[in-house]
Formats: C-alpha cells, sequence, structure tokens
C-alpha cells in the first residue's frame, strides 16, 4: 500500500511539474526566461532521478522491481535461444505442411 501512495505522489509531482512548464510556456509570466529553462529541464530531470531512487532501492534491497536490470542473465538467454528455436521449428512445419497441402496447377 506504501509504495502505491509513493507512486501516486511521483505521478503527482511529475504532471505538476508538466502543468507548470506548460503555464510558463504559454501565459506571460514576468520571471519566464529565468524559469522556463528551469522547468523544462526539470521534466527531463525528475523522471530519471525518480527511476534512479527507484533502481537504487532495488538494489540495497536485493528485490526486482521496474527499475530493475541485469546484463548477464545466462537464464534469460536460454530461455530466449529455446523459443527463438521453437519459433523458427514451428515456421518450418507450418511452411511444410503449407507445401504438402498446396494443390498442383494444372497446365
Amino acid at each position: 500500500m506504501l509504495k502505491r501512495i509513493f507512486a501516486v505522489i511521483g505521478l503527482i509531482v511529475i504532471l505538476g511539474w508538466i502543468i507548470a512548464t506548460l503555464a510558463l510556456a504559454v501565459f506571460p509570466i514576468p520571471m519566464k526566461t529565468v524559469l522556463f529553462p528551469i522547468f523544462a529541464a526539470g521534466c527531463v530531470i525528475l523522471p530519471i532521478l525518480l527511476w534512479l531512487l527507484l533502481w537504487m532501492i532495488s538494489v540495497v534491497t536485493g528485490k526486482k522491481n521496474i527499475a530493475t536490470f541485469e546484463v548477464n542473465n545466462d537464464k534469460d538467454e536460454e530461455t530466449l535461444s529455446k523459443a527463438t528455436k521453437d519459433d523458427v521449428d514451428a515456421a518450418v512445419n507450418e511452411a511444410s505442411v503449407d507445401e504438402a497441402n498446396e494443390i498442383p496447377e494444372e497446365k
């Protein structure tokens, strides 16, 4: 439940930041030349910082989450190669069935 609360808070912060950036772009505000570049950069930096926070939490706790990535995972490679081999075998079998069912053209 706590994760959902933090997720909603993060979403509200990001959406609020984007709305504030759009408001700075559209409306005539006296400090626009100073504030707009800061808010525009924040639209890129804020999601990256939130992703880094999630990633660091997964590193510290050892639990996988949406930001977790593993570079050399042999199990995934075995699964992928097996799935690819099965797909190729199925395609070959399907092609041979199609050729067997093909009606010869009369000349």
